[in-house]
C-alpha cells in the first residue's frame, strides 16, 4: 500500500462554539461528543491505514505550550509562530515530510471535525489514494443531505467513476441558491479534506504561488545548514503570506477532482450543528451536564459545572460555563461569533481562557479575581510535575497546601511543605513548585499586589520549554 502520511490542521480559533471554546483552548481540543477531544478521534480514525507515528499536527506555539499540552506532547507537531491560514500551513508540511528522501501521500484533515460512518470514510481514501497516485490532487466532497448556506460547494463535471474533475469551488450561498445547487445536482459541500502527493501540491504551489514557494526555498537551506527546522519555522514563517489552499492552489489549478463521500459528516461549526449530531430525548431535546428541563421541546440544554433548570422552553439554545452563559434562539447560533468579537474587542478574559485553566503541570481555577490587589486561586500540581523557576516583579504569593506534600524551591532553599502547611514567596525570590509525590497536589494561592495578570512571571528554566 502506498505510504500515507497524516497532515491534521489545528490552529483554528472555533469562536462560533464559544463560552466552550476560547482562544487558548478551541474546540478542537474540547470533547463533544464522546470521551475523545475531536483532535484525538480525527487521529484514531484514522487507524489502521494510518499509524499514528505518520500523523503530524500543524498548530500554533501558544496551544502546544499552554492549555493544549496534554493533547500535544505526544504527537508530531509543527508549531506555527502565527497563522498564515491553510495554504502556508500545508506547503511547510509537505516539505518536511520530504526531508527523508520521501514522496508521500499527504492527508490533509481539519483537526474539529465529526465522522460517524468511519468504514465509508477509509472506502473514500482508498478511492482518493487511486487518484492522487496519478498527479491529481484531491478534494473530499460531501454529498449534501439538505441546502445549507454554512458551507461552501464544489461542482463536479458530470461523469461516473470514484472521482470527477473539479470545474468550480464557491463560496457560502444564500438559501435559494444553495437550493438551486442541489436541483441541479454534481455540487457537493466543501469538506476541507484533501490528499495528494508532497511532489504533487508543492509543484502546484511554485506555479500559482511563488511568493510562499520563495520562502520554503530559503526554509530548505537554513535546514540544510544543519539549523534545527522548528527553530527556522519560528524565525521565518512570518514572511508567507497569509492565504488559503482554496484561494492559493484549488480554484486556478486544472488537475483537482473530487471524490464524493457521505460519511456522516459535520463540521461542528456552531451550537445548531452541535444539537443536529446529539442525542435527544422524546421532547427532541439535547441535554448534557446537570440539567433539569420541564415541558420543553427542541432546545439544547448544555451546563458545564451549574444547574441549568428550564421551563417551557422552546427552540431555545443555553450553553452554561462556570463563567459565562450563552442564551440564544435555535438557528441563530452562527451568530455567536458577534459576541466574541464583542469580547475581544474589550480585551475580557472569557474571551482568552476558562475559569480553570490547563497547564502542562497540571491546572488552576480563579476562585477570586473582583477585589483590587489580590486574587485567589486554587492550584493542582499532577504526580511528578513542576512548575518552571520563576519570578514575579509585582506580587507575592501565599501558599497553603490542602492535599498532597509541595516541595518548594526559594532562592538557595528547598523546603518540604504538608498538609494544612504553608509558604510565602515575597516579590523577587527565584521560586519553583514540584510534586514528587503520587498523588495530585492541591494547594491555595493568595496573591498580594498591584499587578496580578500572567505576564508577570520571568522563567529561568522550564521543563516544558516556556522560556521568556
Amino acid at each position: 500500500m502506498s505510504l500515507i502520511k497524516a497532515v491534521i490542521l489545528a490552529g483554528g480559533s472555533g469562536t462560533r462554539l464559544w463560552p466552550l471554546s476560547r482562544q487558548q483552548l478551541p474546540k478542537q481540543f474540547l470533547k463533544l461528543d464522546g470521551e475523545e477531544s475531536l483532535l484525538a478521534a480525527t487521529i484514531s480514525r484514522l487507524s489502521p491505514r494510518v499509524k499514528e507515528e505518520d500523523v503530524w499536527v500543524v498548530t500554533n506555539e501558544a496551544h502546544a505550550t499552554g492549555e493544549a499540552f496534554s493533547e500535544l506532547n505526544h504527537l508530531h507537531a509543527i508549531l506555527e509562530p502565527c497563522g498564515r491560514d491553510t495554504a502556508p500551513a500545508i506547503a511547510l508540511a509537505a516539505a518536511l515530510l520530504q526531508k527523508g528522501g520521501e514522496d508521500p501521500l499527504i492527508l490533509v484533515l481539519p483537526a474539529d471535525h465529526i465522522i460517524n460512518d468511519i468504514p465509508a470514510f477509509h472506502r473514500g481514501l482508498n478511492e482518493a489514494v487511486q487518484a492522487a497516485e496519478q498527479g491529481h490532487l484531491v478534494t473530499f466532497g460531501i454529498v449534501p443531505e439538505h441546502p445549507d448556506t454554512g458551507f461552501g460547494y464544489i461542482q463536479a463535471s458530470d461523469g461516473s467513476g470514484s472521482w470527477l474533475p473539479v470545474q468550480r469551488f464557491t463560496e457560502k450561498p444564500d438559501l435559494q441558491t444553495a437550493k438551486g445547487f442541489l436541483k441541479e445536482g454534481n455540487y457537493y459541500w466543501n469538506s476541507g479534506m484533501f490528499l495528494w502527493k508532497a511532489s504533487t501540491i508543492l509543484a502546484e504551489i511554485q506555479e500559482h504561488q511563488p511568493e510562499i514557494s520563495q520562502v520554503l526555498s530559503e526554509m530548505k537551506e537554513a535546514w540544510q545548514e544543519g539549523e534545527p527546522w522548528q527553530e527556522v519555522v519560528r524565525h521565518q514563517f512570518q514572511n508567507m503570506p497569509s492565504i488559503s489552499i482554496d484561494y492559493a492552489v484549488l480554484e486556478p489549478s486544472n488537475h483537482v477532482v473530487v471524490v464524493p463521500v457521505s460519511i456522516g459528516w459535520s463540521d461542528v461549526g456552531s451550537w445548531d450543528a452541535v444539537f443536529d449530531i446529539s442525542e435527544k430525548d422524546a421532547d427532541n431535546n439535547a441535554m448534557s451536564g446537570h440539567v433539569i428541563a420541564v415541558d420543553c421541546k427542541n432546545t439544547l440544554l448544555r451546563s458545564e459545572s451549574r444547574l441549568i433548570a428550564a421551563v417551557g422552553l422552546q427552540d431555545v439554545m443555553a450553553v452554561e460555563t462556570a463563567d459565562a452563559i450563552l442564551l440564544c434562539h435555535k438557528g441563530e447560533s452562527q451568530r455567536v461569533r458577534e459576541i466574541v468579537k464583542v469580547l475581544k474587542d474589550s480585551n475580557s478574559v472569557e474571551h482568552h481562557e476558562h475559569v480553570t485553566v490547563q497547564r502542562p503541570w497540571g491546572n488552576y481555577t480563579v476562585l477570586d479575581s473582583e477585589a483590587v490587589g489580590y486574587k485567589l486561586k486554587r492550584i493542582e500540581v499532577n504526580p511528578g510535575a513542576s512548575l518552571s523557576l520563576q519570578s514575579h516583579q509585582h506580587r507575592s504569593e501565599h501558599w497553603v497546601v490542602v492535599s498532597g506534600t509541595a516541595t518548594v524551591t526559594r532562592d538557595d532553599e528547598v523546603k518540604t511543605v504538608s498538609v494544612n502547611e504553608s509558604t510565602y514567596i515575597s516579590i523577587g525570590v527565584k521560586h519553583r513548585l514540584e510534586n514528587k509525590g503520587k498523588v495530585p497536589l492541591q494547594m491555595i494561592e493568595v496573591q498580594v499586589g498591584d499587578y496580578l495578570e500572567e505576564d508577570d512571571i520571568e522563567r529561568f528554566e522550564d521543563v516544558y520549554g516556556r522560556m521568556n
